[in-house]
């Protein structure tokens, strides 16, 4: 039977539109992924199927291991198909892992701060800025990259910084920079630009709580140092 001889209340896509995708079965969320089934067999048959046969008692999980090749040779995927399983799962897979780092980290010393931004920028070739917005727990919401500029220059606009901070409702927010040369010093400009930030982060209510300046295999926390203080 296809999908669509099914009554509506039976048919995937209709259930997902009523009830949400929790309330399918892996059966059912795997046929709305294949859209469509084969000469004498529906999305649906061929997702039990592809289940039983890869699957096993793992479910989806076994699915999840299967090679490409593996899953083009099953019956009613093809290649297509098993390129649209494999994105679907690799979607999911990093879902997960970006959920399980932003929880997992937590910014709570000036040492954690720089690790983490020593991982990310001590080998940039040219001059970045990011910022990782925090909730009031200092625990990740997001880390975005500001902007990208020339090995020593970056055009950072406060505008564009906060306007981000707002739209993720954070707490707080750490900046950093990487200096391409390898010398996390500070700069005369580093440090206006900080002071600056500071206040403009307390006019709307966001405090800026460090500013890492990361260089070759060493970096600097402007809060370490008693550079983030400005006059209230």
């Amino acid at each position: 039977m296809k999908i669509c001889e099914l009554q509506p209340s039976e048919r995937p896509y209709e259930r997902l539109e009523k009830y949400g995708a929790a309330s399918l079965s892996d059966e059912e969320l795997l046929a709305i992924v294949l859209k469509s089934g084969t000469k004498g067999k529906s999305s649906k048959e061929i997702a039990g199927r592809l289940l039983s046969d890869m699957g096993g008692a793992e479910g989806l999980s076994g699915i999840f291991r299967s090679s490409l090749q593996e899953l083009s040779d099953q019956e009613g995927i093809g290649r297509v198909k098993a390129i649209t399983l494999i994105a679907c799962m690799e979607i999911g897979r990093r879902c997960v892992m970006s959920f399980s780092e932003q929880n997992r980290i937590q910014f709570l010393s000036e040492e954690i701060a720089r690790k983490y931004f020593e991982e990310k920028m001590a080998f940039l070739e040219t001059e970045e800025v990011h910022a990782v917005f925090l909730d009031t727990q200092k625990r990740l919401i997001s880390h975005e990259i500001i902007c990208k500029g020339g090995l020593n220059f970056v055009n950072l606009s406060f505008r564009e910084l906060f306007r981000k901070a707002v739209k993720l409702n954070c707490a707080g927010l750490i900046l950093a920079h990487n200096h391409p040369g390898g010398d996390p010093t500070p700069s005369p400009e580093d440090l206006e630009m900080t002071k600056n930030l500071v206040k403009n982060g307390r006019m709307i209510g966001v405090d800026v709580i460090d500013h890492i300046i990361v260089g070759r295999g060493v970096s600097i926390s402007m809060l370490s140092k008693n550079l983030l203080e400005v006059e209230k």
